[in-house]
């Protein structure tokens, strides 16, 4: 199969359509004609996951972000420094990308109801949205909902917006850089959702749900989208595509 082939495949399940407008979606990097001898699925593309994917004999990498996400007027050593690292290696090596970004947020199955199944919670509305709302089958307070998005997640460095004995069951889950706006959380407000489980959240949005009454379970980025992986290996096993799963990548926060 091409690269080509690969990216229709996931394209049948993740429109590239769905995509939002400031994303980069689909094939990015690489020669879409060229025979693919492997596949490396990670979240991320880093020097490291590049170097192990030509080691594996993988010319090709299905990850969550793109290494290119916008225009870009220069790719050069002295500037964006890891992203040269990125492409230059990956041309030296003849290896392509597919990134499978928002549209794997939005689809069904990708990443918001991947992450709200995780957590024990029924989606009941956001299709064709960046966010589910959803319920958990077992209502829990603040402090043991954070708890148990740390477990789900396996997040240590998961914390929380709110009072630790509130109780949670309507929440709304948008993974990724999903708490940069404060509009959401009174939209969330009105909804009457309990928790925003999210990552990214920016210091006036806390203030903004602290003072509406909406807690927040903030998670590192990283981990509330590396279920891509396993996302993207389903689709693929429904083809008997054979891949590997990135063993370098993880994620770079660390709790002090």
């Amino acid at each position: 199969m091409t690269v080509k082939d690969i990216e229709g495949i996931l394209c049948e399940f993740a429109p590239f359509e769905l995509q939002m407008s400031f994303d980069n979606t689909g094939f990015c990097i690489g020669d879409s004609t060229r025979e693919v001898t492997g596949i490396m699925l990670c979240t991320d593309v880093t020097p490291r996951v590049v170097d192990e994917a030509a080691e594996n004999g993988c010319n090709l990498i299905i990850s969550h972000h793109p290494v290119i996400f916008s225009g870009i007027k220069t790719l050069c050593s002295d500037k964006d420094r890891m992203r040269y690292a990125v492409v230059s290696e990956m041309l030296k090596k003849d290896i392509a990308q597919i990134a499978m970004h928002t549209n794997v947020d939005i689809c069904n199955g990708g990443t918001n109801d991947t992450v709200a199944e995780m957590l024990g919670a029924e989606v009941v509305s956001g299709e064709g949205e960046a966010m589910r709302i959803a319920y958990l089958k077992e209502e829990k307070t603040l402090a043991e909902f954070a708890s148990a998005v740390a477990n789900a997640l396996c997040d240590e460095t998961v914390r929380y917006v709110g009072e630790p004995d509130k109780k949670i069951c309507k929440i709304a889950v948008s993974t990724g850089a999903g708490g940069r706006e404060s509009e959401l959380i009174y939209r969330l407000q009105d909804e009457g959702v309990d928790a925003l489980v999210t990552a990214e959240v920016k210091h006036n949005v806390a203030l903004e749900a602290q003072y509406a009454g909406v807690a927040i379970v903030e998670t590192t980025h990283y981990s509330s989208e590396r279920c891509i992986v396993d996302i993207i290996g389903r689709v693929l096993d429904k083809h008997k595509i054979n891949y590997r799963k990135s063993a370098t990548e993880g994620n770079p926060y660390r709790r002090a």
